[in-house]
């Protein structure tokens, strides 16, 4: 077999195989990406398409003045066996990007961001 075709073969193989190339993605959140929410939100849930390591999953908050705020520490949400959840602290209204790690069961590394608007 000629290397292209060799090339090929594995290619396939491999996108034909699910889990191949499958890592934690975020499926959904609370407050979720574009909300606008009344008051200052006192956790937030982050949840995943598979499980993930809360230990090592972090959630960083930076304000539209560039102001970081760290929320505690990510536990897993006992709602959700695909959760996270973190307390935050109280944020004064404006818009805040939620930065979030997440360490999939199978010991990959994602991340990723979306935004959310806080009211008065």
């Amino acid at each position: 077999m000629n290397t292209p075709l060799r090339l090929a073969v594995a290619t396939l193989a491999a996108a034909a195989s699910p889990l191949a190339f499958a890592h934690a993605s975020l499926v959904g959140s609370f407050p979720a990406r574009g909300q606008v929410v009344t008051g200052s939100p006192a956790e937030i849930h982050l949840s995943f398409n598979e499980h993930v390591e809360a230990r090592y999953c972090r959630i960083k908050l930076v304000s539209d003045a560039h102001k970081n705020f760290d929320a505690d520490r990510p536990t897993a949400d006992k709602a959700d066996p695909n959760g996270i959840v973190a307390a935050v602290p109280v944020l004064k209204p404006g818009v805040y990007s939620a930065r979030w790690t997440a360490v999939g069961s199978d010991g990959h590394k994602t991340h990723g961001d979306f935004s959310f608007t806080v009211a008065q």
